[in-house]
């Protein structure tokens, strides 16, 4: 089928198509330029690109049948949205190279639609116990205050933060480089079924090859007002999603890690290239979830509450221990309780799985268990 429109939304729609094809940088050129003059039979801002991007929108331009391809995704319970659609996250709207559609599956929650609280939380695939912890910890936080957790749904960090928004009753999405119908990884499938939504610049069926990670980490990263990297290596892609939030005027916040740590070597590297240290919780989302308008409930604490039913003491001792290992005196200061109790206390609270203990004998937060 010949198309013979020139509707605005119509060419967004062709240009997400002909991405898969000819690549991002030419159709981000493009969306950049007349969007609708995509849709002429030989567009000016083809010529001398070379004839493999002309076969190749000659070849779509045949195929192209945009009322089948909303029919489709309506019978699939999906949609799409563009540039042109006042459904459009307005924050990708901001970035130097908004997708040209989003398909999605689900609903966007107020974080990304507008009103509310967005963060991205991102790091290494093969992240340690700790950095496992603090993802879902911080992503617990972060839903329990309604902020909207977004990250890559892929293993390690980013599983543990999405994980972690939904124990906390919150909402997250997940951003794919690959057609939303496509569960990668696999082992992710019964979490896929769980987040709020998912959105991926690529149409369905289109496979998780390995260049479309990189350019989806612009998404993760335009979709939020901060981006935090909670363990990286050198050659992380979390590193990417934090560069293209520095590119677009978002906050990057790192969690420090152990010096020399392999798995943590390209998140210090962000925090000596200045990004902001998240080393406390409350202090975190005082900074993030409050500034941009998030919730916050009369003098509520800023911190994870402390489960229901812990004794008194033990639940003083919880409340002064953070996500980041510190020493007894310190959770000592932090607590209020007098070392004679304390320590007793934080022994109990490691049997029970709130609190891990490292090498050295620092404590640290644990998810609920």
């Amino acid at each position: 089928m010949t198309v013979e429109l020139d509707d605005r939304r119509t060419a967004y729609l062709f240009l997400a198509l002909l991405q898969a094809r000819v690549g991002r940088s030419l159709v981000c050129r493009l969306a950049a330029g007349d969007p609708e003059a995509i849709l002429r039979p030989v567009p000016e801002e083809l010529a001398g690109i070379g004839g493999s991007a002309l076969r190749a929108h000659a070849q779509l331009r045949e195929e192209f049948d945009p009322e089948r391809l909303l029919a489709g995704l309506d019978e699939k319970g999906l949609h799409v949205l563009t540039p042109s659609d006042s459904g459009y996250p307005g924050r990708l709207l901001q970035i130097p190279d908004p997708p040209p559609a989003l398909f999605v599956g689900g609903t966007l929650p107020a974080g990304i639609t507008g009103g509310g609280t967005a963060v991205a939380v991102v790091g290494s695939r093969k992240a340690s116990p700790a950095g496992l912890d603090t993802a879902r910890a911080l992503g617990r936080a972060l839903g329990e205050r309604g902020a909207c957790v977004v990250s890559g749904l892929a293993l390690g960090v980013d599983g543990a933060a999405h994980a972690g928004a939904l124990d906390g009753g919150g909402s997250t999405v997940g951003v794919l480089g690959c057609g939303i119908d496509v569960v990668y990884p696999r082992a992710h499938r019964e979490l896929f079924g769980r987040v709020s939504a998912i959105v991926s610049e690529y149409f369905l069926g289109e496979a998780p090859l390995a260049w479309r990670f990189p350019a989806r980490n612009r998404i993760i990263a335009g979709l939020c007002d901060a981006v935090v990297v909670v363990e990286a290596g050198e050659k992380s892609g979390a590193l990417i999603t934090a560069r293209h939030a520095l590119e677009s005027g978002r906050d990057v916040w790192a969690v420090p890690g152990p010096p020399g740590m392999r798995e943590c070597r390209g998140s210090n590297r962000l925090l000596a290239d200045g990004a902001a240290v998240l080393w406390d919780v409350p202090e975190f989302l005082e900074a993030v979830v409050v500034k941009t308008g998030g919730e916050r409930t009369g003098d509520a604490p800023l911190a994870s509450p402390v489960p229901a039913g812990l004794p008194g003491t033990e639940a003083a001792v919880l409340s002064g221990v953070g996500i980041e290992p510190a020493g007894v005196d310190l959770v000592a200061g932090r607590s209020g309780v007098a070392m004679d109790e304390l320590l007793p206390a934080l022994a109990l609270l490691e049997l029970k799985g709130y609190v891990s203990r490292d090498r050295d004998g620092a404590y640290s937060r644990r998810c609920t268990p």
